[in-house]
């Protein structure tokens, strides 16, 4: 039987750990891995980000989180940043080019509050929106459950109630 490997990715708290806290809770038994995309606006010790990968956010203290990570999960090489550093206000550009340079499968990202998923190149970018502040046209405060299959990855947006979202699915 193939395994499953099940990832939560958050981003733009704003200093609300408890939203982060209840997500946790909810996914303690299920979650192989959770990341935060910046703006947590939290200290590093604090004992809500245990076993989160965080990456800084531009209202993050500097220093206090490394910029970017890169970890393979499942086979799958996974970049995570904040994305303010690459312009992603701006453009793709520097981004896909990092992405690129890493051999990201995925990118994670955040900064811009606003929900997306969407494959360039080789690369599948998600940004998970924010649990607190979103902007946009999207309202719904958000976080992504990513599924990692045999062969298919699964990007299911949530709302903090838990509710499905949005549903993606690409060909792993």
């Amino acid at each position: 039987m193939a395994s499953t490997t099940k990832l939560i990715i958050m981003s733009d708290s704003h200093g609300d750990r408890e939203v982060i806290a209840q997500i946790k809770r909810h996914y303690q038994d299920q979650a192989d891995v959770f990341f935060h995309n910046g703006d947590s606006e939290l200290a590093p010790t604090d004992p809500v980000l245990q076993d989160v990968l965080v990456v800084a956010g531009n209202c993050d203290r500097p220093g206090l989180f490394p910029n970017n990570m890169v970890a393979t999960i499942d086979g799958l090489v996974i970049a995570q940043t904040h994305g303010h550093l690459y312009g992603i206000n701006f453009s793709w550009q520097k981004l896909d080019y990092w992405a690129q340079q890493e051999g990201a499968d995925i990118c994670i990202y955040g900064h811009l509050h606003v929900p997306s998923v969407e494959k360039r190149g080789a690369t599948l970018f998600i940004n998970p929106g924010s649990v607190s502040q979103p902007r946009g046209a999207v309202q719904e405060k958000l976080y992504v459950l990513l599924t990692i299959e045999e062969s298919q990855i699964l990007v299911d947006f949530y709302t903090l109630d838990h509710e499905p979202f949005a549903h993606y699915q690409f060909d792993r």
